[in-house]
């Protein structure tokens, strides 16, 4: 898996996963951020606080060790969006929503269509969980890297869930 993670005016800006199955390169994360402002690029040497914060939450996360992110995020999109994706900040870790849930908790109990669009829409995944709302029914529907990335990220929060549950 690859993450790649953007950050402007001290909060996390963007973030895109992939996996063999999804590719994503480089440039075409750095495409997706778009021209207006100018973006430098780090991977492990010198970085701002804040992309170091995350990968180091990022690194707790995956070895089990961190349930949820503390990190200050850019929710960009249009107002609905932003209720949306405020919401999936309130699942706790390894739980799971439908979209017709999240569509009840936001008020608007009709638009699971445009919760699932939301969801699609989310340029901050991981940090805000989308991996955890599923189909009616408890099918997977979709993920922007791909549904073997998001039964993955699914069986991790289970697994640590499990191994906590027997400590």
């Amino acid at each position: 898996m690859r993450l790649y993670v953007a950050e402007h005016g001290g909060k996390l800006w963007a973030a895109s996963m992939h996996d063999d199955e999804h590719p994503r390169s480089e440039d075409e994360f750095t495409w997706r951020l778009g021209s207006g402002i100018k973006w430098n690029r780090c991977e492990a040497g010198p970085g701002s606080d804040l992309l170091r914060d995350s990968k180091e939450e990022l690194l707790e996360y995956f070895a089990g060790r961190r349930l949820s992110f503390d990190l200050p995020l850019e929710l960009r999109g249009t107002s609905f969006q932003v209720r949306v994706w405020q919401e999936l900040l309130q699942i706790p870790f390894g739980v799971t929503r439908s979209y017709a849930d999240v569509a009840r908790l936001i008020e608007h109990p009709s638009a699971f269509r445009a919760v699932g669009n939301a969801n699609g829409r989310n340029h901050l995944p991981l940090f805000v969980p989308c991996h955890r709302v599923l189909a009616s029914g408890g099918k997977l529907g979709g993920f922007t890297g791909g549904i073997g990335l998001k039964k993955r990220l699914l069986s991790h929060e289970a697994a640590v869930l499990g191994k906590q549950k027997a400590a």
